[in-house]
């Protein structure tokens, strides 16, 4: 046997090896469908439009929008740390793949049960479901959803609202949004549910609470316009307070309906 023909057979040997690592390892779950929602509710009250702010406020809010996407729904550990295997890696490196699920995050390394991509807008007085559409998914336990406010595009600000506030006898009409830019970090947020056992049929909702976007403004700090409107400028007090509630995990929750 010469060694040129050893060598080969020693490649053989290992490739196959490696293509047992990739064929084999931890089945996936079954693959179920499922729906995936938006909607709007009150964190507390009974409201989502006529509320009480953390700094005393009575607020009436005529117009509010969230533009939101993509979504992802994470298996709890020790789970969501799996390595991903080298079929993925490949994958992932060399061709484009349309997953059933969710797959890997080769960022975290966190398994991906469901997964939502494209942007919508939510209508932030509108409590009824805004249903996306339907996916496919990994049927199993998740425990945290990445959410993120959309990039900047054509539709302008990723959240916008506007309306009356009213304290000790002085009411201010105001107006703002919150316009982002393309870092996913800066347009992140990271909520945590105990438990949700995703399963055929159900359906995940994404709630947004748009009385939590106003929790900590002082309006009355908001440099006014001509025509009397309260601006919620970034470089204001209000302003900061609404870009950080608005992106902030307090602003939105989870519902499941199996």
């Amino acid at each position: 046997m010469t060694q040129r023909f050893r060598r080969s057979i020693a490649c053989c040997v290992l490739l196959g090896g490696l293509a047992a690592v990739a064929c084999g390892g931890e089945t996936a779950g079954e693959v179920v469908t499922i729906e995936i929602a938006l909607k709007s509710a009150p964190s507390e009250g009974d409201s989502v439009s006529d509320f009480e702010t953390n700094t005393g406020y009575t607020v009436a809010l005529e117009e509010a929008s969230v533009r939101l996407g993509p979504l992802f729904a994470f298996a709890p550990e020790p789970m969501a740390r799996a390595r991903p295997s080298l079929r993925q890696l490949l994958s992932e490196a060399f061709v484009s793949v349309a997953h059933a699920h969710g797959g890997v995050d080769l960022v975290s390394g966190r398994m991906v049960r469901a997964e939502w991509l494209e942007p919508e807008t939510l209508d932030a007085l509108d409590t009824d479901a805004f249903v996306l559409g339907e996916i496919e998914a990994e049927q199993g336990v998740i425990d945290a959803i990445t959410l993120e406010l959309a990039r900047e595009a054509s539709e302008g600000a990723q959240v916008e609202l506007r309306g009356t506030a009213a304290r000790d006898g002085e009411t201010v009409a105001f107006e703002g949004s919150l316009t982002l830019g393309d870092d996913p970090l800066e347009r992140r947020v990271e909520l945590v549910h105990e438990h949700i056992e995703l399963t055929a049929g159900g359906r995940l909702t994404i709630v947004v609470h748009p009385n939590a976007w106003l929790r900590g403004a002082e309006l009355d700090r908001a440099p006014v316009d001509g025509d009397g409107v309260a601006s919620l400028t970034q470089d204001s007090q209000p302003g900061r307070a609404f870009e950080i509630a608005a992106r902030s995990p307090a602003a939105f929750s989870i519902e499941w309906r199996p």
